[in-house]
């Protein structure tokens, strides 16, 4: 009898486990999520670059035109300069320079007059022109300043190659471009031809810096 029911015993388990198999194999836990991609860093905020600032009254910031078929020149006698730049982080260095249009100086005061006014620069409106760049790139033997110039209240992309030179108290830092005066509304009604005034107006700007403490 004791064989009898043991019989019985394993023939329940054998049962047992063949209906636990019809069922299926049990699920599979689900797959850890895949990690996500590494999002790439911003570059540095650049406060920890070194400052460089302008000398009161030091610089020069010049600027050519053509009137009449005469090549004529002057410059803007107050702006500021403010530098921060490492030669071996190009990409957050940065250059702002904030001009006040009405010193400009052609050694003339009728014609100077004429460009303050509201046909021209329209100091009255405009007061200030800006050159704001937000990063350097390398450009043949020297850099190139990347940013945007903001004049008669409007905003133009610009690039300026610059050369940065080492000085005994920081840096001196000089540089030209030309812009087309148009470009950026300096002209209304007879002063919208270049019959008289050339479009393209040619910057040329040289200024020491001084490292900030």
């Amino acid at each position: 009898m004791a064989n009898y029911i043991a019989s019985l015993a394993a023939g329940a388990l054998l049962f047992t486990a063949a209906c636990s198999a019809g069922e299926g194999p049990a699920p599979k836990p689900a797959p850890a999520p895949a990690a996500s991609p590494e999002v790439p860093r911003p570059p540095a905020a650049p406060g920890g670059l070194p400052r460089y600032v302008q000398a009161k009254d030091a610089g020069s910031l010049e600027f050519n035109f053509v009137q009449a078929g005469a090549a004529g020149k002057g410059r803007f006698r107050q702006f500021t300069t403010e530098l921060q730049y490492d030669e071996q982080q190009l990409a957050v260095s940065r250059l702002k320079v904030t001009v006040q249009i009405a010193s400009l100086d052609t050694q003339d005061k009728d014609r100077d007059d004429t460009l303050k006014s509201a046909e021209l620069l329209d100091a009255g409106k405009f007061p200030t022109a800006e050159y704001d760049a937000t990063s350097f790139a390398r450009r043949g033997n020297g850099v190139e300043a990347v940013g945007k110039l903001t004049l008669h209240g409007v905003t133009r992309a610009l690039r300026i190659p610059l050369t940065i030179r080492k000085t005994a108290d920081g840096v001196e830092i000089s540089g030209e471009a030309t812009i087309k005066r148009l470009d950026y509304g300096v002209g209304q009604g007879d002063w919208s031809s270049t019959e008289w005034v050339g479009d393209e107006v040619k910057l040329q700007y040289r200024v020491p810096l001084t490292r900030a403490k």
